[in-house]
C-alpha cells in the first residue's frame, strides 16, 4: 500500500512551479530597504521571511576580505581561487619568510594571480569592489603590473587602499591616477605613523628624481570622490597638479605631509587652489610637519571655501595649548585663544556663525603623532574654544577629537564642583546666582558621533591632589555624574560615544545609568587610567529582573549633601524646552536627583520590568592603563560575563593598553 504522504508529494511535484515573486528577483529592492541598517544588524536582527530572501540579501553585508600572499600552500590556494569569483574585497599582503633570494619565484606567483583576476574579468565573473594592498606588494615593482588589471576591472573595482612601509611621493600617486582613471576612492596610508624625518641623502635623491621627471598634467579624474594621503613627501606643484585633475572631489585629506622643498607660500597657494577648484568638496584636511595655519590662511579659507563644505578637519596641533607641569589655571575662560583655529572656533562674529559654524556637520581634530606619548598634563588644551564652538553649532552631527580636552567645569552648569571645593576647604558657599538663564549649552542636539577627552582645567594634577586627600573617589564620582548627566540631557541622539578620562567611575551613583537614555547608541568605548564601579552590584541595573522580584536594584546613593540640594538652582533655570517640546530638566545635571529621576522614568515606562538599555548597541570597548595584569583578568571574568548576559550578540572588548598609548 502506497504511503499517503508519498502520493501527496508526487501529486504536488506534477503541479507547475509558481513564478518567483518580483521582489526576489530584484536584489536592488531589498538592498534599498535594508540600506538604512548597519551590516551587523542586517545579519543579527533582521528576520527574513523566507530562505529565498536570505539568499538574496546575504551579499548586502560586507564579508571578510579574501586574503592572498606568496606563501599559500596548494589546498589554501585552491580555496582562494574558488572564492575569488564571489569575493567583494581582496586583501594582498605578504608574510615574512626565511627565504632570501626568491625574487623570480615571487614575480611568477604574482603574474599567476593577475592572470586569474584577468580571466575572471574576461568571463564576467569578477565581483571585486575593493582591493587592499600592503607590505612590499605596495611598492612600484608590484603595483605597475597590478594597476592595468584593476583598470580593466574598472566596472567593478572602485576602491583602492594602499598601506606602505615608507613615505609615498608624487611618483606613486601620479602613477595610480594615470593608469586607473575610474577609481572612486583612493587611500594611501603608512604602516608606522611615527616616521623619522627624511635624511639629507633621501631629499637630494628626490630632488634629482624630480629634475629627471618634470611635472606633467594628469588626466581628469571624473569619478574620484575621496582622496586620502598620509605622510606624503610634499614638493612644489605636486599637489596642485592632483587638485587640477580631481576637481569633482568630495573628500580631500593630506595628513602630516613631509615638506621637501616646501614653503609657507606653497601651503597658502594649495589652500587657495583647493578653495577655487574643488567646488563640490565636503570635507578638507591639510596638515604639514612644521607648518601651521596662519591667520591669513584661515581667513582666506573661510572667504573662499567651497560652498558645499560642511566638514572641517585639522590637526590637533592647530588647536593645542600646552600647559607647564603642575599648572593650576583658575578658569578656562581667562586663557585667551592662542591659535588661528582657536580664535575661529571661539568667534561670535555673526557672519562667521551664519556662513560656517551653523552649517557644519563634521569637525575632526586628528591626533598628531607624538614622540613622548601623553604627559601628566594633557597634551592638548583648547581654552574653551571647542566648548564655545559646540554652543554655536546647531547642525553639528560628528565631533572627532579624541585628544582634545573638554573641561568638566564647562559642563558643570549647576556649579557642583565649585560648591564641593568650597566645602572641602571649609569655606561658606557664596550666594547662588539668581539669574533665570543657564550658562551656554551645547547647541548640537542632534550630535551622533562624539570622540573627546574629558578632564579638569588643571588637568591630572587636580585628580592627584584629590586622591591624596582621601577624597579621590568622591571627586571622580562627581565628575562622572556631571559628564553622564550632561550628555544624556544635551545629546540624546548619540550613536557613537568614545570617551577618554583619567579616572572614571562607572557605577550607578556616578550616573552611568543615565547614558541608557541614549536609546540609539550603537557604539560605546571608554578609555581611562583607572576605572571604578565595575561590579555586579554597581551594574545590576543592566540585568532584567524576573517578574515578582522585590530586590531593590537601585543602590543607596550616599553623596555629599552639597551635591544634592533640595531646591533647584533657580526658578527658571532648572528646565529648558527645545524646539520639539522636549523638557531637558537641566537643573538636575550633576545631581543625585537625576539618578532618581531616571529610576522614575524606568518604572513609569516599564513597570516592574527593567528598562531595555541600549537596544541598538553593537559594540562595547573598555580600555585602560593598569600596572597589574590581574586587574584586567578580573575585569574580564566579572564584567564581560555580566554584560554578555545582557547583550549576547554585542561585540565586547576588554583590553589593557600601554601608558604611552593613552
Amino acid at each position: 500500500m502506497a504511503s499517503p504522504f508519498k502520493s501527496r508529494r508526487q501529486s504536488m511535484a506534477k503541479q507547475p512551479a509558481l513564478p518567483m515573486p518580483m521582489a526576489l528577483t530584484i536584489p536592488e529592492i531589498l538592498e534599498c530597504i535594508f540600506s538604512f541598517l548597519t551590516n551587523r544588524r542586517r545579519l543579527t536582527v533582521v528576520q527574513f521571511v523566507s530562505k529565498q530572501w536570505h539568499a538574496v540579501c546575504r551579499h548586502m553585508a560586507d564579508p571578510p576580505p579574501t586574503a592572498w600572499d606568496f606563501y599559500l600552500i596548494e589546498p589554501q590556494y585552491n580555496v582562494f581561487v574558488a572564492s575569488l569569483s564571489t569575493s567583494r574585497i581582496l586583501s594582498l599582503f605578504t608574510k615574512r619568510s626565511h627565504f632570501q633570494d626568491v625574487t623570480e619565484w615571487k614575480d611568477e606567483r604574482w603574474r599567476k594571480l593577475l592572470g586569474i583576476i584577468d580571466g575572471l574579468q574576461a568571463e564576467g565573473k569578477i565581483q571585486l569592489r575593493e582591493v587592499h594592498v600592503g607590505d612590499e606588494l605596495a611598492s612600484v615593482h608590484f603595483l605597475k603590473p597590478l594597476l592595468p588589471v584593476l583598470d580593466r576591472c574598472s566596472t567593478t573595482i572602485s576602491i583602492l587602499r594602499l598601506q606602505l612601509k615608507e613615505r609615498p611621493d608624487r611618483f606613486l600617486l601620479h602613477l595610480i591616477l594615470r593608469v586607473c582613471p575610474n577609481l572612486q576612492v583612493l587611500e594611501i596610508n603608512t604602516e608606522h605613523p611615527m616616521l623619522m624625518p627624511l635624511i639629507g641623502g633621501t631629499v637630494a635623491a628626490l630632488e634629482a628624481k624630480e629634475a629627471e621627471s618634470p611635472l606633467e598634467a594628469l588626466p581628469v579624474q571624473n569619478r574620484l570622490k575621496t582622496l586620502e594621503i598620509d605622510h606624503l613627501i610634499l614638493t612644489p606643484g605636486a599637489v596642485e597638479t592632483v587638485i587640477d585633475a580631481c576637481t569633482p572631489l568630495r573628500q580631500l585629506s593630506i595628513w602630516q605631509a613631509y615638506p621637501a622643498q616646501f614653503t609657507k607660500e606653497d601651503g597658502t597657494r594649495i589652500i587657495r587652489r583647493v578653495a577655487s577648484s574643488c567646488l563640490l568638496l565636503k570635507t578638507f584636511h591639510f596638515s604639514v610637519q612644521g607648518w601651521g595655519w596662519t591667520n591669513a590662511d584661515m581667513a582666506m579659507f573661510l572667504d573662499y571655501q567651497p560652498p558645499s563644505l560642511t566638514g572641517w578637519s585639522f590637526s590637533d596641533k592647530d588647536i593645542e595649548m600646552n600647559l607647564p607641569s603642575m599648572a593650576l589655571s583658575p578658569s578656562v575662560q581667562s586663557r585667551p585663544p592662542q591659535t588661528p583655529l582657536c580664535r575661529t572656533l571661539q568667534s561670535t562674529d555673526s557672519l562667521l556663525l551664519t556662513n560656517h559654524h551653523q552649517r557644519l556637520t563634521l569637525l575632526e581634530l586628528k591626533r598628531t603623532p607624538r614622540n613622548n606619548g601623553r604627559d601628566r598634563v594633557p597634551d592638548v588644551q583648547c581654552a574653551g574654544a571647542l566648548h564655545q564652538f559646540l554652543c554655536n553649532a546647531p547642525c553639528l552631527q560628528h565631533l572627532l577629537a579624541p585628544n582634545v580636552v573638554l573641561e568638566i567645569e564647562n559642563l558643570d552648569i549647576n556649579n557642583i564642583l565649585q560648591q564641593e571645593r568650597l566645602s572641602q576647604n571649609n569655606i561658606k558657599s557664596k550666594p547662588k546666582n539668581t539669574q533665570d538663564t543657564l550658562p551656554p549649552l551645547w547647541a548640537c542636539r542632534r550630535l551622533r558621533t562624539l570622540h573627546v577627552t574629558f578632564d579638569h582645567d588643571q588637568g591630572i594634577v587636580y585628580q592627584g591632589v584629590a586622591a591624596a586627600s582621601g577624597k579621590g573617589k568622591d571627586v571622580s564620582t562627581l565628575d562622572s555624574l556631571i559628564i553622564f548627566g550632561y550628555l544624556s540631557r544635551c545629546c540624546p541622539d548619540l550613536r557613537d560615544l568614545q570617551m577618554r578620562r583619567w579616572s572614571t567611575t562607572v557605577s550607578m551613583e556616578a550616573g552611568f545609568c543615565l547614558l541608557s537614555r541614549l536609546g540609539r547608541l550603537e557604539k560605546l568605548s571608554l578609555t581611562g587610567r583607572h576605572f571604578d564601579g565595575f561590579t555586579k552590584r554597581d551594574l545590576g541595573w543592566i540585568l532584567k529582573e524576573p517578574q515578582g522580584s522585590t530586590t531593590k536594584w537601585l543602590p543607596s546613593l550616599s553623596m555629599l549633601s552639597v551635591a544634592a540640594p533640595s531646591q533647584p538652582r533657580s526658578p527658571g533655570g532648572n528646565r529648558l524646552t527645545v524646539g520639539d517640546g522636549e523638557d531637558l530638566k537641566l537643573g538636575l545635571v550633576g545631581r543625585v536627583e537625576d539618578v532618581h529621576e531616571w529610576e522614575r522614568e524606568v518604572k513609569a515606562r516599564c513597570g516592574r520590568e527593567r528598562l531595555s538599555s541600549w537596544p541598538g548597541l553593537e559594540y562595547l570597548q573598555l580600555k585602560w592603563v593598569d600596572s597589574h595584569e590581574g586587574a584586567v583578568n578580573k575585569m574580564r571574568q566579572e564584567v564581560v560575563g555580566l554584560w554578555r548576559e545582557r547583550w549576547p550578540a554585542v561585540e565586547i572588548i576588554v583590553e589593557k593598553m600601554r601608558f604611552f598609548e593613552y
